[in-house]
């Protein structure tokens, strides 16, 4: 299953807020949102890393926060709060380093496509 489909597996009111509909790309709160929501699904989040939406709408990686190594060694939940603190974490380390920036801080969360046995649907 492609990422684009695990973005449409979000409840609306988080998809929404994604800046590709390729790929599941949030702001920091609907990141956590959706953080929350994998976890309760039993989907493994695999890593994060760092998105930059400029002022004019260009999307790419720039000063954005490199993110996470692989978590696909972790269980469901330790991924999630790996994810649930270094996001956060990374956040307020990127608003002390750029403080007068317009750009908006997004996260692009991997997610594993498969439960154990199963897949999603």
């Amino acid at each position: 299953m492609p990422q684009s489909e695990v973005l449409a597996l979000l409840p609306e009111s988080i998809r929404l807020h994604s800046i590709s509909t390729r790929e599941i790309v949030l702001p920091e709160p609907a990141a956590l949102q959706a953080i929350d929501y994998f976890e309760e699904e039993g989907l493994l989040i695999l890593g994060w890393e760092g998105w930059i939406k400029t002022e004019d709408g260009r999307v790419g990686h720039g000063t954005a926060p490199q993110g996470t190594a692989s978590l696909e060694a972790l269980s469901v939940g330790e991924a999630a709060h790996i994810c649930r603190t270094s996001i956060p974490n990374h956040a307020q380390a990127w608003r002390r380093e750029f403080p007068n920036t317009t750009d908006a801080l997004h996260f692009c969360l991997t997610v594993r496509t498969t439960r154990v046995g199963k897949q999603v649907k």
